[in-house]
């Protein structure tokens, strides 16, 4: 994983990391490359990159892949650093998360590029912390820094928690989402199309017993759909740990945890098994740039993870060409619906 332009801009400014040093949603390996010189330590909302710091041999018992910093693992840092979150209620989070573990007088740091609305960020940080001021730009980024004057009140996670009921294709479902999980506080539409589409479908007679796997869970609304609408135990895959503390929360939240697998995975990956339903609304940006290759990657993959006669349901936005690497995957593919800019497609297992 090469660092990124946010990460370059940190490089420059290495001298300024010092002590003990927290990485909040690092996004790359740059925090590995600190180690001769800092105590240094990341908490990972993302699987794929807590891996990646794993391999360039950062050591694991300095880092956390968790919805919150863990402080069993260390406290009282002299910086902490962060990167700019597409969701700016994100950031409030992370901010609210990791101050209390600040040293008073120690900084934090914020790094974006241009396009993710770091610059408006400066006003967050203004509420939180003193001194605060652009400390340097380059490659279309900035670096902001403010220092922490005064205690802060220890960090509550409840209060983060959006909770709320939600009728959907047939279901009521309570619903739990955290800052900077995917369509956070409410229904994004292409769910709500393709779950409408699902209660149309005629699945299996002994679906109850049939494995179910929903990759990319988010809040864990299509889970709980397909749990509450078949009987069956639920597959619940994320890169984020975010999403998958959300998911675990809207589980809890109905009575049905014992109907929940978590599965932390950085697409397929760790994946077992196959399944009779792989179901999904999958991720198609990397940072702020439509990207392709996690949905390859996961057509190229997905075909060793359905059974026999095993059923693909896809949701996605309707410019996104899917079709290819569906019809590469499993031979053919069929569209069910497109609608409000979205598209739902269904795929079968045949026998090679």
């Amino acid at each position: 994983m090469s660092h990124n332009p946010p990460s370059l801009l940190l490089e420059r400014n290495q001298e300024a990391f010092t002590g003990k040093v927290l990485f909040a949603n690092p996004e790359d390996s740059y925090p590995q490359t600190l180690l001769s010189q800092a105590e240094v330590f990341g908490w990972c909302q993302s699987r794929a990159v807590y891996e990646e710091l794993c391999r360039v041999g950062m050591p694991d018992t300095q880092l956390h892949f968790g919805a919150q910093w863990d402080n069993s693992v260390a406290s009282e840092f002299d910086d902490i650093v962060i990167y700019q979150p597409k969701a700016k209620e994100l950031l409030d989070y992370l901010l609210a998360a990791t101050l209390p573990h600040l040293k008073t007088g120690g900084q934090v740091w914020l790094v974006g590029d241009n396009k993710s609305g770091v610059k408006s960020s400066m006003k967050r940080l203004e509420t939180y912390l003193d001194e605060v001021g652009k400390h340097d730009s380059a490659k279309h980024c900035l670096l902001f820094s403010g220092r922490k004057q005064a205690e802060c009140a220890p960090f509550d996670f409840a209060k983060w928690v959006t909770t709320w009921e939600q009728d959907i294709a047939g279901q009521r479902l309570t619903l739990c989402s955290i800052p900077g999980v995917f369509g956070h506080g409410k229904l994004d539409r292409g769910t709500a199309i393709l779950l409408e589409q699902l209660a149309e479908h005629r699945f299996m007679a002994d679906v109850k017993n049939a494995r179910l796997l929903d990759f990319g869970c988010g809040d864990g609304i299509i889970s709980l759909w397909l749990h509450q609408q078949t009987g069956a135990n639920i597959s619940a895959l994320d890169d984020s740990a975010l999403a998958l503390k959300a998911t675990e929360l809207t589980f809890a939240a109905n009575d049905a945890s014992d109907a929940l697998t978590l599965i932390a995975s950085n697409g397929l990956k760790d994946v077992k098994g196959r399944f009779n339903y792989v179901v999904t609304n999958p991720p198609f940006h990397t940072g702020m740039n439509t990207d392709y290759s996690i949905a390859e990657r996961f057509f190229i993959g997905v075909k060793q993870h359905l059974t026999l006669n095993g059923e693909l349901f896809v949701v996605a936005n309707d410019f996104l060409r899917y079709g290819p690497y569906m019809d590469a995957a499993l031979s053919k593919h069929s569209q069910l619906v497109r609608k409000n800019g979205f598209a739902v497609y269904h795929a079968r297992q045949k026998r090679s």
